[in-house]
């Protein structure tokens, strides 16, 4: 790094001229937020603004915004272009704040004399005036990763699109108002108006930004330094590369080393991962979840998951990188099926609806297993009849778990490598039961529907959980397969109320006083499923006209109406004990 070229420049003398700063494909997005927004605003009043009211001369005010790391691209005819290795986030900033400050003068120009002078200093510093067949090259910050087309509309106009080869597929990366770029014009529109009202207010400000910011200008030798190490060991502090972010970047690099075409892989695989997943917090722990299959325990959350990645694909190949995109966009649709049974449905009806099971029992440890299942299926090393079988057992082994609120420590353990063990076995079923005992997370019909019986069903944080089982014991007793729309039904009664009042507890005698009040209310014995409607108009009602007011939509419901004589803890427990069989037959243990 040459440190006799470091030195401080302005905004003004950075973006004057005909030149491109380049954010390179390492690099992320525009990732700024509020927080990194409204302190440049508040800097720049209580910094700058402030001291220049007192009577300081501009060129005599200054506040430093941090470092800008560039590398000096060679060859090119037109512009003089960089590549910005470190403060991405500062000149984006920027360059989006002046063309912002450019609209708004533009909106007002009737209103003063000055304004045509104004909008045309401003310009020197937002556009290049080049011609040619991409309109982007009038661009003075560039990037690839579906920021260049809002970036453009700030600076030209929220309805105009360039002249670009890459225009369409520009047009399909972008959803206006989802990106963070529109997400600062919003907010810098609303900034401005509040405190940058007329035009003179606005070109001060634009004074300010270009001539008291001052930046740290440290251009790297393309000879000696090596771009991306750099921008990984600077990182910007106040947001560090995510997980996936980083992923990115390491994937990509053999590729574009090799010279080959990167950007409409990185559109059609890794974006279009990321956007069917609705965004990077559930793609970075989809990664989690796919590199964890086949290792011997969950990976990390975080960094730890592009540590492990790297640790395990040290030399990576053009095409081998291409093969680890290829199966992360591929499995991708498979995770959202897991994540979202209901509105992302997996081909197979049966496996769908295990799918939705095992969802409502949130043990997600198990998704790295689930996910290896769903590959294996449509990869064809698995039968249907096989994912289904294996689905089966695994949601009988989380709702037995579940229910019995056993630890589920071994899950990070048993769970990654697991299909591996059982998948080649003769007897895969036989297989995966030996693996359950081995890992001591076995669940007997004994310890089952004892705690089917003693614990409570009813848990408020996780009503899927309760609801699930309530509904699939309700589906038992309905006569002819004739079931209800259960999305009607979706609220839990306790039929003794989980809160009792006087007339309540003049009725239970001396239950009121049990120690084991609390859980046998919400135990399976005390509950059914009504509407929602109906549940609320029952709420603490005696116990004949709660029993006449049921709805017989669900055979749990009717029960409760047909129950003979009084309801007491006794009772409940008869009831609980009774509906526990229904529960044993349905998450029994297939060939036990």
């Amino acid at each position: 790094m040459p440190t006799d070229s470091v030195k401080n420049r302005t905004f003004k003398d950075t973006l004057n001229g005909t030149v491109r700063f380049e954010i390179p494909f390492f690099q992320r997005g525009y990732a700024w937020e509020k927080k990194q927004w409204d302190q440049l605003f508040l800097d720049v009043q209580e910094q700058i603004i402030s001291e220049l009211n007192t009577g300081s001369p501009l060129d005599q005010v200054e506040h430093f915004f941090g470092p800008i790391v560039v590398l000096e691209k060679t060859g090119a005819a037109e512009l003089k272009e960089f590549l910005v290795i470190d403060g991405q986030q500062r000149i984006t900033t920027i360059y989006l704040l002046l063309g912002i400050i450019q609209e708004l003068i533009r909106a007002k120009k009737h209103l003063s004399s000055d304004a045509f002078d104004y909008l045309g200093k401003l310009n020197r510093y937002l556009v290049n005036d080049v011609d040619g067949v991409d309109d982007y090259l009038k661009l003075k910050v560039f990037s690839s990763k579906g920021d260049r087309l809002p970036t453009y509309r700030v600076v030209f106009g929220s309805d105009v699109n360039p002249k670009t080869p890459k225009l369409q597929t520009d047009l399909q990366l972008y959803v206006p108002g989802k990106n963070r770029v529109d997400e600062f014009r919003k907010y810098a529109l609303k900034k401005l108006a509040a405190n940058y009202p007329d035009i003179p207010a606005l070109w001060q400000l634009a004074q300010v930004i270009l001539n008291c910011l001052k930046i740290v200008w440290i251009p790297l030798d393309e000879a000696k330094d090596d771009p991306q190490a750099i921008f990984e060991s600077l990182n910007d502090k106040e947001m560090p590369l995510t997980a996936s972010e980083l992923l990115c970047n390491y994937l990509f690099r053999p590729i574009i080393d090799a010279k080959e075409s990167y950007e409409e892989l990185h559109n059609s695989q890794w974006l279009a991962a990321i956007r069917l997943l609705d965004g990077d917090d559930h793609f970075e722990e989809y990664l989690r979840n796919l590199f964890s299959i086949g290792e011997t325990k969950m990976v990390g959350k975080h960094r730890k998951v592009y540590v492990h990645f790297k640790g395990k694909n040290r030399n990576l190949s053009s095409a081998s990188a291409k093969q680890q995109l290829s199966d992360i966009f591929s499995g991708a649709s498979l995770y959202r099926s897991i994540r979202e049974p209901d509105s992302h449905p997996y081909k197979d009806e049966q496996v769908n609806q295990l799918l939705i099971s095992i969802g409502n029992t949130r043990m997600d440890s198990s998704t790295p297993f689930v996910l290896s299942v769903l590959r294996a299926h449509v990869a064809g090393t698995l039968i249907e009849n096989g994912a289904r079988s294996i689905l089966q057992e695994t949601l009988v082994l989380l709702v037995r778990r579940k229910m019995t609120e056993l630890p589920t420590t071994q899950y990070d353990v048993m769970f990654p490598q697991l299909l591996g063990k059982i998948v080649n076995e003769m007897d895969p079923i036989r297989a995966l039961h030996d693996q359950f005992k081995k890992h001591t997370v076995w669940v007997s019909d004994q310890e089952f529907e004892a705690a089917l019986i003693n614990k409570p069903t009813y848990r408020g944080r996780d009503l899927a959980f309760s609801r699930m089982v309530l509904m699939e014991i309700d589906k038992t007793f309905q006569s002819h397969g004739q079931l209800p729309d259960y999305s009607t039904v979706r609220t839990i009664e306790h039929t003794l109320p989980q809160t009792l009042d006087d007339p309540w507890k003049a009725y239970l005698g001396k239950d009121a006083e049990d120690e084991h009040l609390f859980t046998l209310t919400h135990s399976l014995g005390n509950l059914c499923l009504l509407s929602g409607p109906a549940n609320s108009s029952v709420g603490q009602d005696p116990f004949e006209s709660k029993r006449s007011a049921y709805s017989p939509i669900t055979a749990l419901a009717r029960q409760m109406k047909d129950h003979p004589g009084e309801w007491s803890l006794a009772a409940i427990r008869d009831r609980s004990k009774a509906l526990a069989a229904k529960a044993l037959e349905i998450w029994s243990w297939s060939n036990v």
